[in-house]
């Protein structure tokens, strides 16, 4: 009995350590989700997930949110239609949590809208895919903080990657750029336009393979975290050995999710960015 009242306690002391910053705070937490994206954000009450990590990674993802006590999301955004960033989809509309918006890359590969993996979970929650591109914006509720969408600016047919959204956080509090699966090409066409891309929290883009995240963009965010989402044992290559001493160089902290158990946690208060490995 004292064991399980143990492990009651510990894993209550858990969520408040997750998700337990300042409520004017921003947060996030990326899953340890494979060779996958499931980015938990929080915003003052707002929270939302971008991307769903794959199929295969359903059970860690049902883990992270049940050990955060995630109940609903205001909104669930998708990158991009890759099966690593939209298998969790599934999952998740079964899953009992509330979702309250669904919004997805207005390009994307498929020959029908019908076939967009946001566009069959939406339907069947009774909801519409909200598609966004360079120049829109979503704000996060009434917290001050505001995703702010930077890519994609044209569409990509050949590399459904350079299709990804791209989107910098905006808040009191500091700057995040989540950058999904972008490669070279829309990486350089985002660098020539000209947006300001400083940032205290790059979100690595494609898992750190060498196809992604050249100098140019890390000289232009100068971020003092990094995250990366991957694991080697899927895809060898990555992380990529020489993006990660491009950006060591930079003064960046290196965070991989291979690397823990549950997450990488980054809270930004101030302007600055603070992040920790989390082993539950």
């Amino acid at each position: 009995m004292k064991k399980k009242l143990a492990r009651r306690v510990a894993a209550a002391a858990a969520c408040l350590l997750a998700f337990g910053a300042a409520r004017g705070e921003v947060e996030l937490l990326a899953a340890t989700v494979g060779k996958g994206d499931a980015i938990l954000v929080r915003a003052g009450e707002y929270v939302c997930l971008v991307d769903t990590g794959k199929a295969e990674a359903q059970a860690q993802l049902e883990r992270v949110l049940s050990q955060l006590g995630v109940e609903a999301l205001d909104a669930v955004f998708i990158t991009h239609t890759d099966k690593d960033h939209t298998g969790g989809l599934k999952w998740l509309r079964k899953s009992g949590i509330e979702i309250r918006a669904i919004y997805a890359s207005r390009y994307y590969p498929e020959s029908s809208e019908k076939k967009h993996p946001a566009v069959k979970t939406a339907d069947k929650l009774g909801l519409e895919v909200n598609w966004l591109g360079a120049g829109d914006a979503v704000p996060l509720g009434d917290s001050g903080a505001v995703f702010q969408v930077l890519a994609p600016e044209v569409e990509f047919p050949e590399n459904e990657d350079d299709n990804s959204l791209v989107m910098m956080l905006e808040s009191p509090d500091g700057r995040v750029l989540l950058a999904g699966d972008m490669e070279q090409a829309e990486e350089a066409r985002l660098l020539a336009s000209g947006a300001d891309l400083r940032c205290a929290v790059l979100k690595v883009p494609n898992h750190a393979d060498s196809d992604a995240c050249g100098p140019g963009l890390i000289a232009a965010c100068a971020p003092s975290v990094a995250v990366i989402s991957t694991d080697s044992a899927e895809k060898s290559d990555t992380p990529d050995p020489i993006v990660m001493k491009n950006l060591e160089g930079a003064g960046s902290a290196v965070f991989v999710t291979q690397n823990c158990s549950f997450g990488v946690h980054v809270v930004l208060s101030g302007g600055a960015a603070r992040a920790e490995y989390v082993n539950w």
